[in-house]
């Protein structure tokens, strides 16, 4: 007998697998309705979006997510990966687009991918815990991303905050010289935190 979280993982699979190829193939797949915007800022908003590449890298999330779902493999990472371009939206169209039955339904969907989160929690409990290490990270000062980048006490070597300028230098010639419009910027503004905070580290470390 199919149990209520699988049959609500397959339902989300289905949602979202035929609507992310109706993206990329929307002659092979007519009869798939996705959403229609209509709202002058909505539409701006997603012509940007397409034109910078960023939509098709959201129906690609929810494309291979769908299929994991359906599948049945790495559902908790497919989640959440998911996650975050459902929650974007279920943005623009209950704020910004403003109709009530996209509005709806974009909410249903999120409201579906956040149960099964919750379904699947036990799997993000090492990630949620306190002090959590990621792969490839030691707990000690210097050897985490935390302590180089968010915490400006963690005590940090300097050999540590010199090695970790470099993917942070990277970072932001990434974001300067490569992603176009006003993506670039909103990085740079995003990465002015974790700088300083490398730069404290760097300034107070010993040698």
């Amino acid at each position: 007998m199919i149990r209520p979280i699988d049959m609500l993982r397959i339902a989300l699979g289905i949602i979202m697998v035929p609507t992310a190829l109706a993206y990329f193939l929307p002659d092979l797949l007519p009869w798939v309705r996705t959403a229609t915007w209509t709202a002058p800022m909505s539409l701006r908003l997603m012509g940007s979006l397409d034109a910078s590449g960023l939509l098709a890298v959201a129906k690609f999330i929810q494309l291979t997510g769908g299929l994991a779902l359906l599948l049945n493999r790495a559902v908790p990472f497919a989640l959440a990966a998911m996650a975050a371009v459902n929650v974007c939206g279920a943005f623009v169209a209950v704020l910004i687009e403003g109709a009530p039955m996209l509005g709806t339904m974009a909410l249903g969907v999120l409201a579906l991918n956040v149960a099964l989160m919750f379904a699947y929690l036990p799997a993000y409990h090492a990630m949620l815990a306190p002090g959590a290490v990621a792969d490839g990270e030691e707990p000690e000062a210097g050897a985490r991303f935390e302590s180089l980048f968010v915490n400006p006490l963690s005590g940090a070597s300097r050999k540590a905050c010199l090695f970790a300028a470099l993917p942070l230098a990277g970072a932001l010639l990434f974001f300067w010289q490569v992603v176009p419009f006003g993506n670039g910027p909103t990085g740079l503004v995003v990465l002015v935190y974790p700088t300083l905070v490398w730069l404290v580290n760097l300034l107070r470390a010993k040698a």
